[in-house]
């Protein structure tokens, strides 16, 4: 399978937020989970540590959440600013290859409180689970119906900012579900760690 484009990867990603309704390398461990998979329609998350400075920053920015160590350890090239779909968010993408897998993944900011933004989000029954990450709370979840072809970690960034870390995979049946949310996760406390060291 050729290796699509990051244009082609956020289209796939944009369609999948039409259906739900709205619009690395380094020492970084995947976190573990704080406690049994959530109930989809009821996300109980711990106060923030603080407040991540998340809001406002533009896509240049978000491409410097994952350092160049971060991204060899996450198997992905530099970043590239997401083509804008119309309101679409802040953010930047990252085209990743284990040598058996393509995969791209997106870093978005999304100004809204988290719990209202996982209320806009089709979730695949169970696949919600609530991590720990450096303090800051990050829910797993995957689309209903699109179970096979990413993952999402969403990030309580700050008081109504949201960080969502979207691993997406491009080549069919590659990785399976534990692999696709373990690279997201990986992806996501990558993100707060930069993110706090630059703060």
């Amino acid at each position: 399978m050729r290796v699509r484009t990051w244009s082609a990867a956020t289209t796939v990603a944009a369609a999948l937020l039409v259906l739900t309704g709205c619009t690395v390398d380094g020492p970084d461990p995947a976190p573990e989970p704080s406690s049994a998979p959530a109930a989809d329609d009821e996300v109980k998350l711990p106060p923030r540590p603080g407040d991540l400075p998340v809001a406002g920053k533009q896509d240049d920015d978000v491409c410097t959440w994952l350092t160049a160590e971060q991204q060899r350890s996450l198997q992905i090239g530099g970043g590239q600013p997401v083509i804008k779909h119309g309101d679409n968010y802040n953010g930047c993408g990252f085209l990743g290859d284990t040598g058996a897998a393509r995969f791209a993944i997106g870093v978005r900011i999304v100004p809204e409180p988290i719990e209202l933004f996982l209320d806009k989000i089709n979730s695949s029954p169970g696949s919600r689970q609530v991590y720990a990450l450096n303090g800051f709370s990050a829910v797993q979840s995957q689309i209903g119906g699109g179970e096979s072809l990413g993952c999402d970690a969403f990030i309580d960034a700050a008081q109504g900012q949201t960080v969502w870390v979207n691993m997406q995979l491009q080549t069919p049946g590659a990785m399976n579900a534990d692999q696709m949310c373990e690279k997201a996760q990986t992806a996501a406390h990558s993100v707060v760690t930069t993110v706090q060291a630059q703060s």
